[in-house]
């Protein structure tokens, strides 16, 4: 009997060693990463710097853009704020008013369609030189995909009482994104029809888009269409990706402008940086 006892506690010792050995942290199931903790945060573009000062800034409140100020491309020392006014969701008038006294302020009043696309629009814009003040109408053209393809502004400048000048901004497209902006501005004839043989243009081109996010798509897309018409250098931002090059063709005597961007992203997609130009992008979650 004693060596049937010393035999059963020899294999019961063999048998904790077994599971001893099994349990290592070279045990396979033990270097299985934990569950992850869901899907990332939503995010929304709050800030832009570039060389390490502020360019852009969007003020929301829980996912909803109130304000956004940028810096006035005329008078270099001042600001823009653009205040957002809402209906059923959706912008329905945008005001553009700068510091600096001598650059034109700018109110849209906008008619969203049943999609919140712009379906038109008119604008007031005011400055201390009454004769580039105007006030004009906006009509807005769409493709059977959705696309944005045109917006005719027809103006009355400096208080006069019909319409006497036209701008014409042309869209086309490389897949989703807006590869080119024709913009053509001249007068219009008696019958109110733009006479193109006295037409301007200025050719807006966003190239080599990466297929990453466009930290602008964000932020309300309507946002940015109008602060384009004002400035159309920046219509590339109702984009949903990142165009890697850009090529303005301004009138004569201007020399055309020509950049490259190259930028570095986040695990959601997002831009962080734009290497060339020395741009970081802050976001906040939601």
């Amino acid at each position: 009997m004693a060596k049937n006892y010393f035999l059963k506690t020899l294999t019961g010792i063999a048998l904790l060693g077994l599971l001893a050995s099994c349990n290592t942290t070279s045990d396979p199931t033990e270097s299985i990463p934990n569950p992850d903790d869901g899907p990332p945060p939503q995010k929304i573009l709050a800030k832009v710097n570039i060389n390490a000062n502020s360019d852009e800034e969007f003020v929301t409140t829980a996912g909803v853009l109130e304000t956004a100020i940028f810096k006035d491309e005329v008078n270099t020392n001042a600001n823009y704020t653009g205040t957002v006014t809402y209906t059923n969701k959706n912008i329905t008038n945008i005001k553009f008013v700068s510091t600096a006294p001598t650059s034109m302020n700018y109110t849209f009043d906008i008619t969203p369609d049943s999609k919140g696309n712009i379906y038109n629009a008119s604008c007031v814009a005011t400055s201390v030189n009454a004769g580039a003040a105007y006030v004009s109408d906006l009509a807005f053209t769409y493709d059977t995909t959705g696309k944005l393809t045109k917006v005719l502004e027809k103006r009355k400048v400096g208080g006069i009482t019909a319409y006497n000048v036209f701008v014409e901004n042309i869209f086309t497209y490389s897949g989703e994104n807006i590869a080119q902006v024709a913009v053509s501005k001249g007068t219009l004839d008696i019958n109110g029809v733009p006479n193109m043989a006295t037409a301007v243009q200025s050719k807006y081109s966003f190239q080599n888009y990466d297929t990453q996010k466009n930290p602008y798509s964000t932020l309300p897309k309507s946002f940015f269409i109008i602060r384009g018409l004002v400035s159309p250098g920046h219509l590339y931002k109702a984009s949903p990706n990142n165009p890697t090059s850009k090529y303005f063709q301004l009138p004569s005597p201007a020399t055309p402008v020509n950049t490259s961007q190259s930028y570095t992203y986040d695990q959601q997609g997002y831009p962080l940086t734009e290497k060339n130009q020395n741009i970081v992008f802050t976001y906040k979650n939601l």
